[in-house]
């Protein structure tokens, strides 16, 4: 299902699952190269009994091969199955592999 097919509100961790290790792509600010962030994790979290949330909470985790830390933000990640979607990402992690992003969804 691509991302005009299906909202963002409706999307799950099943959703992305399949998709770990694949990359997802952002036009860099001046659009002259592709970012390409790779899902690195999919995990599902507990939900908060009582808390009324309409799909599970779950966390992506991407990885940039860079260096460069990338400010938290919302990026406009493509994907050639899921489409392209707005992602809030958060810097969380930096190693010699790169910096990994959060997105974590409620």
């Amino acid at each position: 299902m691509t991302g005009e097919e299906m909202s963002q509100e409706r999307l799950t961790h099943h959703d992305f699952a399949p998709h770990v290790g694949t990359d997802f792509t952002v036009p860099a600010e001046d659009d002259s190269v592709l970012i390409h962030f790779v899902l690195t994790d999919v995990k599902a979290l507990s939900r908060k009994p009582g808390s009324g949330d309409f799909r599970d909470p779950f966390q992506l985790t991407f990885r940039v091969a860079t260096q460069d830390v990338f400010p938290q933000g919302l990026y406009p990640l493509t994907h050639p199955v899921l489409g392209q979607y707005d992602i809030f990402l958060v810097p969380a992690a930096k190693s010699d592999a790169g910096v990994d992003y959060c997105a974590t969804f409620n």
